[in-house]
């Protein structure tokens, strides 16, 4: 009796240990999936050309002004975060310092406004086929990201 128990329990544990390897092993490939990243560059004055112009994908163009950064050194890699999760892999992310990067900012289809504001465009062969969104210092810029998704994917609107 004991030993039929013992092999019931044997065959349960031996199934979990499956089902929970099998668990495991999708988790991974989920993750490592390419349909999850989205390509992010950070911009500077040297790779506008080869990151945005140049770019087999459709470029989402994100500047931050310096007085942003400035008061929250973390602000570009929040931006990077919160555009990787809203445009995924269908876009290619650049975000950089608007001061920093004049010729990306004077190719904005936005109104130029010194200091800069944070804004997002969205190039594709080179040429932004959206009107943009500004988004205010330190707010979250997921509407703008909605904005400038929405003008790209519905140019007629």
């Amino acid at each position: 009796m004991t030993e039929k128990i013992t092999g019931i329990i044997t065959k349960i544990a031996q199934r979990l240990m499956v089902v929970l390897v099998s668990l495991f092993i999708s988790g991974m490939m989920l993750l490592s999936s390419p349909a999850i990243a989205a390509t992010i560059t950070t911009l500077n004055p040297g790779n506008f050309e080869t990151e945005v112009i140049k770019s087999s994908k459709p470029t989402v163009v994100i500047l931050t002004s310096s007085i942003v950064v400035d008061d929250n050194p973390n602000a570009l890699e929040e931006t990077k975060k919160k555009a990787e999760s809203f445009f995924g892999d269908k876009y290619k992310i650049a975000v950089g310092i608007a001061e920093q990067n004049r010729e990306a900012y004077s190719r904005s289809p936005l109104p130029l406004i010194f200091p800069p504001v944070s804004t997002v465009s969205i190039y594709e062969k080179g040429d932004s086929n959206t009107r943009g969104a500004f988004f205010p210092i330190g707010s979250d810029p997921t509407r703008a990201f909605e904005s400038a998704k929405d003008q790209f994917e519905n140019p007629d609107n």
